[in-house]
């Protein structure tokens, strides 16, 4: 699927491994948690999104339950935002408006942004955070290319990861909130129990993938 304009942000070996270190955190008490993570881990709240923080990275978190110390959060870290061409309504969506919002998010310190990319390099994109997370966890479980009828945004590549009892996913997701029709790119830590195996059926593996990258 073409993309009219894509910014990101690479993401590093650091910003991967403080992602993943977040469910083994010593918990913080939540009177405390704002001046603690503004003062331990740089990050502040954001207006770019509803309900989100721009860590010390420059990258856009959500979650879903207490970011540290709880191995049932799922956390979600946007390091891209693309805006498919074709929205089924123009009109609708409002092309001028879709424009500006991803370039509000290339203008955050270290993002960049590429005008009409192609699909190899949008998949270029999450080729090199795949190279990151491959460096921390090995060699993906599982990669699919996504569907477009699943919420998954364009047809990309989404990676999937075992660690310990949470997975970890690497994949497009198509926003059902502020932003209606744009995509992030986004790397999710999820609760993951040990015994449950992945989907064998690529169709069935990706809505398994949309359940748990979907908040």
């Amino acid at each position: 699927m073409p993309v009219h304009s894509l910014a990101h942000s690479p993401l590093s070996s650091t910003v991967v491994q403080e992602l993943l270190a977040m469910p083994a955190m010593q918990a913080v008490p939540e009177e405390e948690f704002d001046e603690y993570s503004e003062r331990e881990l740089g990050w502040a709240y954001t207006d770019l999104v509803c309900d989100a923080v721009l860590t010390r990275h420059h990258h856009v978190l959500w979650y879903e339950g207490t970011p540290l110390g709880d191995a049932e959060c799922t956390l979600v870290l946007t390091f891209g935002e693309a805006y498919p061409v074709n929205p089924p309504d123009p009109d609708e969506y409002g092309h001028d408006s879709l424009v500006e919002l991803v370039e509000d998010w290339a203008g955050l310190p270290g993002w960049v942004l590429l005008d009409t990319p192609s699909e190899a390099e949008c998949d270029a994109v999450l080729d090199r955070a795949a190279d990151v997370l491959a460096a921390e966890l090995g060699p993906p479980l599982r990669t699919l290319r996504s569907d477009g009828w699943l919420s998954l945004g364009p047809h990309l590549q989404c990676r999937i990861w075992r660690m310990g009892e949470h997975g970890v996913v690497l994949a497009p997701r198509e926003d059902g909130g502020p932003y209606g029709y744009l995509t992030h790119l986004v790397l999710t830590v999820h609760p993951w129990p040990a015994g449950e195996e992945l989907p064998v059926a690529d169709e069935d593996c990706l809505r398994w993938v949309r359940d748990r990258i979907i908040l």
